[in-house]
């Protein structure tokens, strides 16, 4: 097995991503906020603009931030495609959302993607909270999605296996992609192994693998966070549907503003 690089922390796997993520249904959920928060938004962990691109040809003034400059790589190429009125709405900023600095205050910041997961100590989610909290304006609103925590993934001793899931990748190449999740349930913490088999136009197969990891967040853990780092949870969404959360629901989707 080759050495496992951080998963989006070379080219390939960057270039890959929107051919493997065509939609994850969450558009029209970030995209309705964004109209409504009357301002510029700001999207943490925009990856290859999947979701910033479409906000843009609406008409609405996003900043994109991503620590992995391949993924933004990606959104640049992407960016650069677009007619320079959509080009004019973007900014594409290389950070990490626990220590971002930007002079103007936005009506809307959101981290999509189950992204504030990445952030594993208490220290870097606090950071990132108190940014949110110092770049929105006075009655600006901070949305975030984590997922909700299967209690039999939890306690399974084996893990839990996903794959293999076939798609065609650039320039034609099948790709096979499994992966495998260990839970430790001590310290709140996911460890996954992304594998992908590739296969070119001439036959030739090559693997490469990344890692993955996340911290896995309960309910009340997020809302005391959110409370603690100065804001109001309006709403907790189960799906982009804007369903109630329920025990059995997909997501955590937080919805909420500063604490006057």
């Amino acid at each position: 097995m080759t050495q496992a690089l951080p998963l989006y922390g070379d080219q390939w796997s960057a270039d890959i991503y929107d051919h493997e993520v065509q939609s994850l249904g969450d558009l029209p959920f970030w995209q309705s906020l964004a109209e409504s928060a009357g301002g510029p938004a700001l999207e943490l962990a925009c990856g290859t603009g999947r979701l910033l691109l479409p906000l843009a040809r609406a008409g609405l003034t996003v900043t994109g931030l991503d620590a992995s400059r391949f993924m933004l790589a990606v959104a640049r190429r992407k960016l650069a495609q677009e007619d320079h009125q959509v080009r004019a709405r973007c900014r594409l900023v290389e950070g990490n959302m626990s220590g971002f600095t930007f002079e103007e205050n936005f009506g809307l910041i959101y981290i999509p993607a189950r992204s504030f997961q990445i952030l594993l100590s208490r220290d870097e989610q606090r950071s990132c909270l108190d940014r949110c909290a110092q770049h929105l304006r006075p009655d600006g609103q901070l949305a975030l999605t984590v997922f909700n925590p299967r209690l039999d993934f939890l306690i399974s001793p084996e893990g839990h296996h996903d794959g293999p899931n076939e798609f065609v990748g650039p320039d034609g190449m099948s790709v096979v992609h499994e992966a495998h999740s260990q839970y430790d349930r001590a310290s709140q913490a996911l460890a996954a192994d992304w594998w992908y088999v590739v296969r070119d136009e001439q036959g030739a197969v090559t693997r490469r693998d990344y890692r993955l990891e996340l911290h896995y967040f309960f309910r009340f853990e997020m809302e005391w966070m959110l409370e603690a780092c100065g804001f109001e949870i309006e709403a907790l969404y189960g799906d982009f549907e804007r369903n109630e959360f329920a025990a059995d629901s997909p997501e955590m989707i937080f919805v909420g503003r500063k604490a006057p």
